[in-house]
């Protein structure tokens, strides 16, 4: 009996942990060339981007090995003085389950049109497409853990201007 009432009492007090996952694909790009770089266009969504999770509280910031991915992250990273931490885009798996360790984090991950979608699926099991001229979405999965239960919610959103 007493064991029970210590359970009890240990998961009233014990807070829930939430972590919130924002990801975007690379914003607009020069050209298509396999590693190209962000146009102007592409480089002010980056800038709104910024300005958009600047008080989110983001702890970690993602991007691929692949420029445009980096140049649409680096404004962020550089404002909050943080890494970027650099996936490549074929271990999408390996980015998910490193993803879902970081418990109580927010976190920013930017991606391609293919990958993004595959990480919202991983995160909370939702599905959602990206166009290859859409650049605006940005996705918010929130992942709550607590009490013996986890709760996941997705909101699709958007940022900047709206993309054709």
């Amino acid at each position: 009996m007493h064991k029970v009432v210590l359970f009890i009492a240990l998961c009233c007090l014990l807070p829930a942990c939430t972590t919130k996952y924002y990801l975007v694909r690379h914003a607009e790009k020069q050209d298509d060339s396999s590693n190209a770089l962000l146009s102007a266009a592409g480089l002010a969504r980056a800038n709104i981007l910024r300005d958009s999770l600047l008080g989110k509280g983001i702890d970690r910031v993602f991007a691929s090995t692949f420029q445009r991915t980096q140049q649409t992250a680096q404004p962020l990273a550089t404002a909050l003085d943080l890494p970027l931490n650099l996936y490549r885009p074929d271990t999408t798996a390996g980015l998910i389950a490193k993803l879902k360790n970081l418990g109580g984090m927010d976190v920013l991950v930017t991606g391609h049109s293919n990958n993004i979608p595959q990480i919202v699926q991983g995160l909370c099991g939702e599905t959602v497409t990206i166009a290859e001229n859409d650049f605006d979405n940005l996705f918010i999965v929130t992942v709550t853990k607590g009490w013996g239960q986890t709760k996941v919610s997705l909101v699709k959103t958007t940022y900047g201007p709206a993309s054709p």
